[in-house]
């Protein structure tokens, strides 16, 4: 499914303006703008047979292993790899490359 245009031309600016700040730029500009970042566990290729097939119960396998790092999303896009950890009763991640 396509993304949102909106949304593709706001992560495209918001990646042009801070790819500076990266490299140790002024954060003024966006520095307050909040970005929502979501961790991506798994991948899988499925029928649509199967995907309407599927019930409460059911345990489907996913490409990755149990050891692999997830990948941190924003907007779709791949911006980190990180290890899932415990924080009291959430979960959390540990940043372990910024690609």
């Amino acid at each position: 499914m396509k993304g949102n245009l909106a949304m593709d031309m706001v992560a495209d600016g918001l990646a042009a303006v801070t790819a500076p700040m990266a490299r140790g730029g002024d954060l003024n500009l966006v520095g307050h703008v909040e970005v929502q970042l979501s961790a991506q566990v798994g991948t899988l290729t499925v029928s649509i047979e199967r995907l309407f097939g599927l019930k409460s119960g059911d345990v489907v396998e996913m490409n990755e292993l149990l050891e692999e790092p997830v990948t941190l999303m924003l907007n779709g896009r791949p911006v980190a790899k990180a290890e899932l950890v415990a924080l009291d009763d959430h979960f959390g991640v540990r940043i372990l490359e910024i690609a």
